[in-house]
Formats: C-alpha cells, structure tokens, sequence
C-alpha cells in the first residue's frame, strides 16, 4: 500500500471514526433521554396516587362527620345529650390521625375537646383556629375544611393540625356544631414518608404556606421549605428551586422539572434532582388556595447510572468495530443495529414490568380499603339482620298456614338468610383466615368436592368426566379451603350449561405442581367480563355476589398457587396450580 493510500485509509479511518463516535454519543443521548422521561412520569404517577391516598382520607373524615350529624340531630330533636356518647366514637376517628373531636353544645357558643378518655382540658389551644371551623354562622350543614395551624400553647403547642368543621342548625336556628382535629403531619407521612423513586428518591409534602409536612429529613417538617434549606446550606445556589415552588408547585400546578440541592441521604455536594410535583386540594372548591403539594425527588445521576452499563458495553463494541472497520464493515453495523433494538425491547421490558408491578400494588391498596370498609359495615349489618331474621322466623311458626302474612313473614326470613350469605362472603373476602396446609390427597378432595354437588349436576343433565391422576403425590393443601374453591368452580360451571352439557374434572402433575382442570361446555365467558372476572363484585347474574372468583383467587394465592382461564364460544376451562412443596416463610 501506497503512502498515499495509507493517507486516504488513516483519513477514512478517522471520518469513520467521528462518525460511528458522534452515532454513539448520539444514542447514549437519546437513550438517556426516553429513560429520564420514563423515569419522571413514574415518580409523577406515584406522586399523583399519594395526593389521592391524602384526599380520600379527608373525603372518608367528612362522610363520617357528616354520619355523625344526623345522629346529633336525631338525639337533640329528642331531647338527648348526643355529646355523652362522643368519646365512644373516638377509636375510628382515631385510626385516621383525629386528634380531638370538638362539640359545641346548642346555645353554649363555645366549644369543648373529647377524646378517647372523655372530655379534655380546657387548655387545649385549639381555639380559635379550630373553633372557627365549627361556629361559622354562615356554613351551616356543610363541611369546611381549614387550613394548617400550630396551636402557641395547650396540650397540642407546636404540632400541625387542622380542623374539620360542621356548624348544625335545625328550624329554630343554631343546634350547636362538630369539628374533628387532625394531626396534618401524620396524614402526611401515613402516605408520603418511605415511598421510594427508583434506589434513593423520597417523597416530601407542604402545606399551603410551603411549610413541610413530611419529609425524608425529620428534622425538616414543620420548617418552612426554602428557609430551612437555606439554613441547612446557604452556600448553594437556591434560586431555580425557589422559582419552582412559588410560581409551579405552590401555584397547583401538575408537572416535571429538575432542580440543584446541596446533598441527598448523606451524600454532600451539589446534586441535580428530578422532581414531579402535583397538588393535593383539601376544600372542595370551597377554599381554592386550600392545598398541599406532593413532590418525589431523585438524584439524575442515578437515573444515568441505570443505563451506564449498557453505554461502556456500547462503546466496547464501538471500540471492537473500529479494529475490524475495513475487514467486516457491513457485519459490525448489522450488529450494532441489533444491540440497539435489543437495548430498546430491553427498556420498554422493564418498563412495563415496573408499571405492571406498581398498577398492581396500587390494586392491592385499594382492594385493602375497600376490604376495611366492607369489613365494617358486615360487622355492623350482621346481628340486627339475624334478629330480624329469626323474629320473622318466630311470628310465622304462631300463624296459620296459608296466611298472607305468614307468606310475608317468610320472604322476610328468606331475604335476611340471603343477606347473612353475603355478609359471610364479603367476610371471607375480606377477612380469610390463614389456610391450615398439610400433605393430603388432593383426588380425594376433588372426589368430595364431586360429591357435593353430583346430584344437582345431574339434574341439569350435566354428564361428567373425571380424569384423577393416581400416581399424583401427596399436595400440601388445606381441603376445605381447596374444596370451596372446587365447590365455586363446579357451581359455576353448572350455572353455565343451563340446558345440559359436558363437565370435565381433572388432576395431572403440570412443571412440577399439582394441577386441577375444571372445564364446561358452556357458552364462554363474555369477552367484555374476561379482564374483571377475578375482581371483587363482578358477576353477571342477578343473584350473585361477584365475589366467588375473588375468594377462589385469594385461597389460591394462600396456597401460593395460580387460577387462570381460557374461555370461548365452545366453553370454558379453569386451571388451579397448587406448589407441590410447601413455601417457606419469609
């Protein structure tokens, strides 16, 4: 080779050089930029699901001030001392961070603090803040929610509350007022404090004046947000972060940006965080400017360091084309190409698997309030139903049969047996109790299971087949909780093949779990059902709870075992698999 050739060589050499090294930056660069973007909606959408958890826990306080003023009412109207029975109360408020629960007696004027103990001491120093809250004279019959206060003396002297207050009044006029204080920091924190973005972001809350009310540094809450960053390094730079909380996160906007801190859990130096941010309204509409803020913030350059392994890989294989350019120029595009698609399917992979995820804790809280709830008004329902229930019972055996109003009598006790049916279902939903599991023969539950159920399947005209595996070993399971899911499964399928059919039970050893196939001929699951079937208080009958799926999931997932389905116009088939060894605890 020539000089010259040698010279037009090393010039291609270094073009070809530039060109694949400006590519590459040019990848790290995009690559860094959908991982941040991906990055600051997750910790917009987990900031938005705890400015949530915070309004509905306000929401849940003012329905039950609001259930609380018609019993006030009721007992007034009659002459009663409702507030007696104010402390009785307490223990639910309670749970939900109420700190005091004031009552204005009609005509008193003023207001007094109960506890869980009974009344409080006069020196509480929760007037007039609190007070005011309550004794409006303008907002009768309607719940106002104030703004943050710190009590300067009393019993709660320095701490962070507000008020919910509920002036009542009847024909005559004023009939005295409600108001429940709430410890704000608590709330805050009961929602805020360790939720976690990405390895080391935390979560902060401020009220309405910028004070915070939770933040990963305890020291910090109930100090104004730029104050006490200022005192804490008065070194740094705080304009950028002072601009976006007054004209963006105070203002109530819902957005992503970044800003520059002087340390993060220990770290010390200059940090650039990405932060989201959205508000929290309190009141309503009553009191637009009435509102909190929720932000996560994370260090950026954690966020590079997710990708950092992947970019020195890159720029390996950079590095490896270079010594081969002229030798096999086409083949090391070919593959750079594909690292590049592989490292795109890889990223939307872990997205997906980290919304997937997230969707599914966010469910699980969910499921858990709607559960709590349930669970209270079952316990609340069940004895006055059974007593109505069983006096039906009692007045009908003393009539005549054939009476009308013995019929009457006996709908009554019909109706409060379906009810008390419910009640025990949403109780086993909400409530199950742990399963006892123990090594046993699981084609000996599925043969008892069968049995239950075998005479009313044949009254259908249902013909069954059953296909038990005998060399399956012994399952841990607890039978009866395995039998009442068989039991569901069953009574569904039943109900499926209305006219008759074929049933199919079967067991089988399936990747080293014991399996239990349950298939109908019916005519499927209706395709705009098949994403809910296994959520709470979905069903398509007129009778049903929608609750039998739901439980079978929950007894199943005890078991740490797995329930799914496949369903067409031709049937249905539902599969339980059950571990073989039992879990160990964690």
């Amino acid at each position: 080779m020539s000089r010259k050739h040698l010279l037009v060589a090393c010039l291609v050499f270094v073009l070809l050089t530039l060109t694949v090294a400006a590519m590459g930056y040019r990848a790290k660069t995009d690559v860094e930029a959908v991982v941040t973007e991906q990055f600051n909606q997750q910790q917009l959408l987990l900031a938005q699901n705890i400015a949530a958890d915070i309004g509905d826990h306000f929401s849940f306080l003012r329905t039950c001030l609001e259930g609380l003023s018609l019993l006030w009412r009721e007992e007034t109207a009659a002459e009663a001392k409702p507030w007696l029975a104010v402390p009785a109360f307490f223990d639910l408020f309670a749970h939900y961070n109420v700190v005091a629960l004031g009552v204005e007696r009609p005509g008193s004027g003023r207001m007094r603090f109960y506890d869980a103990s009974g009344a409080m001491a006069e020196d509480t120093g929760l007037c007039p803040m609190a007070c005011g809250e309550a004794l409006a004279g303008d907002a009768a019959g309607r719940v106002r929610l104030g703004r943050v206060f710190s009590p300067s003396a009393g019993v709660f002297a320095g701490r962070r509350l507000l008020a919910l207050g509920l002036p009542l009044a009847d024909e005559q006029g004023r009939a005295g007022g409600l108001a429940l204080v709430v410890d704000a920091v608590a709330v805050a924190g009961r929602y805020a404090h360790g939720v976690r973005s990405g390895e080391t972001g935390y979560a902060w809350v401020v009220d309405d004046t910028g004070i915070f009310l939770d933040h990963h540094e305890r020291d910090f809450i109930g100090h104004e947000s730029m104050a006490v960053r200022r005192q804490r390094d008065p070194d740094i730079d705080w304009v950028r972060l002072d601009w976006l909380i007054k004209n963006r996160v105070m203002a109530g906007e819902r957005g992503t940006d970044w800003y520059v801190s002087g340390w993060h859990r220990g770290r010390l130096g200059p940090v650039r965080k990405l932060v989201a941010f959205c508000p929290v309204p309190l009141s309503g509409g009553t009191d637009p400017g009435n509102r909190w803020a929720v932000a996560l913030a994370a260090p950026q350059d954690e966020v590079r360091g997710l990708i950092g392994r992947l970019v020195v890989r890159q720029w390996l294989l950079v590095g490896l084309f270079e010594v081969v350019v002229f030798a096999a120029f086409l083949t090391v595009i070919h593959f750079a190409l594909r690292f590049n698609k592989a490292l795109v399917r890889e990223v939307d992979k872990t997205a997906r698997e980290l919304l997937g995820a997230q969707e599914k804790l966010i469910r699980s809280e969910r499921f858990a309030a709607i559960g709590e709830a349930a669970a209270r008004l079952s316990h609340e329902i069940k004895n006055p139903l059974m007593l109505m229930g069983g006096f039906a019972a009692q007045v009908r055996r003393h009539l005549p049969e054939g009476e009308a109003d013995a019929e009457k009598l006996g709908i009554i006790e019909s109706e409060a047996k379906r009810l008390e049916t419910l009640l025990n279902e949403v109780r086993d939903f909400t409530r199950p109790a742990p399963p006892h599991v123990a090594p046993g023969d699981l084609n000996e539950t599925v043969r008892a299971s069968l049995a239950v159920v075998a005479e009313a399947l044949q009254g259908r005209g249902i013909t069954v087949e059953t296909r038990l595996d005998a060399a399956l070993p012994a399952v841990p399971h607890d039978a009866d909780r395995i039998k009442q899911v068989l039991l569901n499964l069953l009574k569904n399928a039943a109900e499926a093949m209305e006219t008759g059919g074929r049933l199919l039970l079967a067991t089988q050893l399936a990747a080293g779990k014991a399996r239990i196939v349950v298939a109908d001929s019916g005519g499927g699951i209706p395709e705009s059902m098949r994403e809910r079937v296994f959520d709470p208080f979905c069903t398509t009958k007129e009778t049903g709870t929608g609750l039998g799926l739901a439980v079978c999931q929950r007894i199943v997932e005890d078991h740490h075992g797995e329930i799914r389905f496949v369903t067409s116009a031709a049937g249905t088939t539902f599969t339980v698999d059950i571990p073989l060894r039992p879990a160990r605890p964690a």
